[in-house]
């Protein structure tokens, strides 16, 4: 398994893992329970985000190594878009 993880420095981190959740629950079988939010992109890669006092936690795994960069993107991608007026720091260290 092929592991990435962030700490995105945010107030909004519960906020984010709503929309998020909402956003792809009608893709993917979400699971989201208090603050935390599992998106299973498929049998072998998804994301893991959970809520700390200094922001959002994410994590991302994969089988597939070539994939990795690309789940990192597509994520991101998507918190920065519902961050709305905030810019978001990723800092991806692969675990």
């Amino acid at each position: 398994m092929y592991s990435s993880t962030t700490t995105i420095l945010t107030e909004q981190g519960q906020r984010l893992i709503t929309r998020l959740g909402r956003h792809w629950g009608h893709k993917f079988a979400v699971v989201q329970e208090d603050h935390r939010l599992t998106i299973p992109f498929s049998e072998d890669s998804r994301a893991d985000m959970q809520v700390q006092a200094e922001g959002l936690r994410v994590r991302i795994d994969t089988s597939d190594p070539e994939r990795l960069g690309s789940l990192q993107q597509v994520v991101a991608d998507h918190l920065q878009r519902f961050a709305k007026d905030q810019t978001l720091q990723f800092h991806w260290q692969v675990i």
